[in-house]
């Protein structure tokens, strides 16, 4: 199963904030000399235990603001730090997006409209929600570093959980109300986005990003079978094949035992064709200059409108917007 990079420095974090590091990993069944080591892998399960057990041991409300905003939060790890060396929220949400798996697991899907842009979070195998405590922490976090970084008081304009969230504390934080709904996001102005950081430097920047690139190339290395079913179908879905009779051989097992086996990573065959033509389909829109029909005939669509549908599910955007937002 595929696992995901925490800084070994997360049991001094706890401590420093009243939680006593060993309480958790027992409360988990993670060995007791985690956090001893400087690079801790976790599975995305044992991550979401963890978080409950840290929730489980606290009664302060305002913890995962506390730990967000922790004194020197952002060297507590290089893919945080090269974040906030951007030269503004902007390019610090997208630094974050892209190297969220050494921190995480967790994904930012980033929407800009005309004056607004939305993060919203999800996770990424699991399919459970994300739990309350780590969803206020990640918010408190990107406003304190946005924060932080500008000199200014950054606050959201809109935020949106799945949860009911109504903390007196929680809420005038954020100075906002938390809006009921089916998704995980935060909104903050573009001209806040756009403000400069006085923590940009280009030169860190440019010694920490070919490291991060390759410990990025270094965690996916991944033998799970959802990981083999998305090599097959990148292989497949140009020659117009997207069913699981065809790959489960590809792979060398039964249909069945493709299924039973994507089961147990959390997973089913059919999120892993949705992640793969995502994935297939940024990449044709941000490098090529492809129409709708072709990209669309390339992910073994039958009709174009399917595939514009679905994109617009992925991205909250059609296709012609993520190209135009991107380019």
């Amino acid at each position: 199963m595929e696992k995901f990079i925490i800084d070994g420095r997360y049991g001094q974090l706890l401590l420093a904030n009243g939680i006593d590091p060993s309480t958790v990993l027992k409360t988990v069944g993670l060995p007791i000399d985690t956090f001893t080591h400087q690079t801790i892998k976790l599975t995305e399960t044992d991550y979401f235990k963890m978080v409950a057990a840290i929730d489980s041991l606290s009664t302060d409300p305002l913890l995962p603001v506390k730990l967000a905003g922790t004194e020197g939060i952002e060297t507590f790890s290089p893919a945080i730090f090269a974040a906030y060396c951007s030269k503004d929220g902007e390019h610090f949400l997208h630094r974050l997006a892209h190297y969220k798996k050494l921190i995480c697991p967790v994904a930012y899907q980033i929407t800009a409209a005309d004056r607004v842009t939305t993060i919203t979070l999800s996770t990424l195998n699991v399919q459970e929600p994300l739990p309350l405590f780590f969803v206020n922490g990640e918010f408190a976090f990107m406003v304190q570093l946005l924060t932080k970084a500008t000199g200014r008081a950054i606050k959201p304009v809109r935020i949106r959980t799945s949860f009911n969230e109504d903390n007196p504390a929680i809420q005038s934080f954020f100075a906002s109300y938390f809006n009921l709904g089916d998704s995980n996001s935060i909104s903050f102005r573009n001209a806040d986005l756009q403000l400069p950081f006085a923590s940009a430097n280009t030169s860190l920047l440019e010694c920490l990003e070919p490291e991060l690139t390759k410990r990025l190339a270094d965690l996916t290395v991944d033998d799970s079978y959802g990981n083999r079913v998305r090599n097959a179908l990148v292989e497949l879905l140009p020659r117009g094949t997207a069913a699981i009779e065809a790959v489960a051989p590809a792979l060398g097992v039964s249909k069945r035992t493709l299924q039973r086996k994507l089961k147990a990573e959390n997973t089913n065959f059919q999120q892993q064709l949705n992640a793969t033509r995502e994935m297939l389909a940024k990449n044709y829109l941000l490098n090529t200059s492809l129409p709708a029909d072709d990209i669309a005939f390339l992910l073994a669509y039958q009709e174009t409108n399917s595939f514009l549908r679905a994109f617009n599910s992925w991205t909250g955007m059609s296709v012609q917007q993520y190209r135009q937002l991107h380019h």
